[in-house]
């Protein structure tokens, strides 16, 4: 029976790993949409409602602090971008590299 309840507590373990692992990835996606449409006052609440759920995670934190810093910057607020930028590099925190796809005028971009 302790057998049991053991392996049923792991299993229940991995799974709450695999949902927040989900949430994770779903509120950077979510902050992704907010940059595109240029929206500061939904990409600052995605990014602290993800510190706040999320504060032992780094890597899409650092990602979500990038995404946050464009946005602002993109509005014309770079003062608050160049303190977010700040932050993450006195923290040490670096994103990780990948690719970017863009797709303009049906011409694909990869950088």
């Amino acid at each position: 029976m302790k057998e049991m309840l053991f392996s049923k507590t792991i299993e229940d373990n991995r799974c709450i790993e695999m949902v927040s692992n989900l949430i994770i990835w779903l509120l950077v996606a979510l902050l992704s949409g907010a940059r595109n449409v240029n929206n500061i006052q939904l990409s600052q609440t995605i990014y602290d409602r993800m510190k706040k759920l999320f504060p032992q995670t780094s890597s899409p934190i650092t990602s979500a602090a990038v995404l946050l810093a464009n946005v602002y910057a993109s509005s014309g607020d770079l003062e608050k971008a160049s303190d977010i930028k700040l932050r993450l590099q006195q923290s040490g925190s670096k994103k990780k590299i990948g690719l970017t796809w863009t797709a303009i005028n049906g011409q694909v971009y990869v950088s």
